[in-house]
């Protein structure tokens, strides 16, 4: 392994990629320039790397503070509709207990008027 794919596994960049371009700088240098020339544009293209490495990183920070704030405000609107899920379904209980209480009422009132009538519940008048 060469030193820059140890230094590139090591910073987390992928080893065949600079094992290649290695290879690659290491034919250009000797075609076309000096090898300080080479040694110039090496230093060049690596540091431009590491801005581009520090723009992902920052980038990537961004984006998890986005999504933070999305996920919160995401919490914040579940948490509003389960208490108005809460209050309409103790609207609802309610309503159901009156309900309950109404038909008591009606069927105590027709019991009442079926004795004044002589009526039998289950009987041939019914």
């Amino acid at each position: 392994m060469t030193r820059g794919a140890r230094t590139a596994q090591t910073a987390g960049v992928d080893p065949e990629l600079v094992a290649y371009l290695d290879r690659r700088f290491d034919e250009f240098g000797r075609e076309h320039v000096s090898r300080g020339e080479f040694n110039e544009f090496r230093t060049e293209v690596r540091a431009e790397f590491a801005d581009v490495r520090r723009e992902i990183a920052e980038s990537a920070a961004e984006t998890r503070r986005h999504f933070d704030v999305v996920a919160e405000s995401l919490r914040s609107t579940i948490q509003v509709i389960a208490e108005g899920m809460l209050t309409v379904d103790r609207k609802l209980d309610r309503f159901a207990d009156d309900v309950h209480d109404e038909f008591r009422k009606v069927d105590r009132r027709f019991l009442k008027i079926e004795a004044r009538l002589g009526m039998t519940p289950g009987g041939p008048d019914s």
